[in-house]
């Protein structure tokens, strides 16, 4: 019986801390985001009377749209400069191994500490961007405070910190697959285009559905950048909803409203999760059996040997999701204590 027992007893802590650091943060946002507060700063329950004017609002419109075009727009860019990255540095030599370090520091620096460091950078009057700009023979220009590209710096911004840590996914991914099939598919008569398309993107498949769902929902979480640089604007057109969440709460004093924009980005958190599980299912996934009051999973194929393979049917990617809602609704917690 003790031993039996003892397995449970260990993942105990695990259980509590989960329910503490992410089940009671999460409650916490779906409750408050039903109640508002009165006169005199009484709450009251007004049922989903938050969300119908979210509906209502434009600045919610607006920075669901801006949160839209951020990510939809970002994460394409991010995947195919990783995927083109681990192709290139897909090889065993000094000089590629020197390289790799070199494209990793980015990744290495603190974002608050990189932030910090690209506001210098793109300072209109005396930042080394518009510097290098005249150099090369083209007028300054105004970068951040500019409506029309204040959104594509930060994707830049993003896309340096972000390609890197993307790209040693897909290079494990890689480096997984076995040389023979390559040597088979020249045999057949494959040149580099056939290559990529029908041996590399279908054996690299499942370490590619981890990087796109993970780098998804960061970019739809971001918050740092747009925090520092911007503050939503000008003119809202960095205003995405995490930003508008803690406006809401932290300068308008509205915590309804606030709880409300939280509780839409998980809605479209689990969307997005179960759109792209869907898109890139695998229609070989294992099947599902019980022996002896057990899960097991038995597999009637095997495409390749990739780590990721293993990684997604234990069910890291929602891990890894979990982690990041997590850190949103401790924005809802963090509301919670200042009312």
């Amino acid at each position: 019986m003790k031993k039996k027992s003892t397995p449970y007893l260990l993942l105990l802590i695990a259980f509590v801390l989960i329910a503490v650091f992410k089940g009671y943060p999460i409650i916490i946002s779906l409750f408050g985001s039903l109640f508002v507060k009165g006169r005199g700063g009484v709450t009251q329950f007004a049922g989903l009377e938050n969300f119908r004017m979210l509906y209502k609002d434009p600045d919610f419109i607006n920075s669901l749209l801006m949160t839209l075009k951020f990510t939809l727009i970002l994460t394409p860019i991010q995947i195919v400069l990783a995927v083109g990255l681990a192709l290139l540095l897909n090889r065993d030599s000094t000089l590629v191994r020197t390289t790799r370090t070199i494209v990793y520091i980015p990744v290495a620096v603190n974002l608050v500490v990189a932030t910090t460091i690209w506001n210098l950078m793109l300072n209109p009057s005396s930042g080394i961007i518009n510097s290098i700009l005249n150099i090369v023979g083209i007028e300054s220009q105004p970068l951040l405070t500019s409506s029309s590209q204040a959104m594509w710096v930060i994707m830049v911004i993003c896309c340096w910190k972000g390609v890197a840590y993307w790209m040693m996914f897909l290079l494990a991914g890689l480096q997984n697959i076995n040389d023979s099939i390559y040597e088979s598919g020249k045999i057949d008569g494959t040149n580099v285009f056939t290559e990529f398309f029908y041996l590399t993107l279908p054996l690299l498949k499942n370490s590619l559905v981890f990087v796109v769902i993970s780098d998804t929902m960061i970019n739809l979480f971001m918050f740092v950048p747009i925090y520092m640089l911007t503050g939503g604007g000008p003119q809202g057109s960095t205003n995405v909803l995490m930003y508008e969440a803690y406006r809401s709460a932290f300068k308008f004093s509205n915590y309804g409203r606030s709880y409300a924009i939280i509780t839409i980005l998980l809605l479209m958190t689990c969307i997005i999760i179960g759109l792209q599980f869907w898109l890139l299912r695998d229609k070989d996934k294992p099947r599902r059996i019980r022996k002896f009051g057990v899960k097991k999973y038995e597999k009637e194929k095997i495409r390749d040997n990739s780590i990721f393979r293993s990684v997604l049917y234990s069910g890291y990617p929602y891990h890894n999701c979990g982690y990041i809602i997590t850190n949103i609704f401790c924005l809802g917690f963090i509301i919670k204590v200042r009312c």
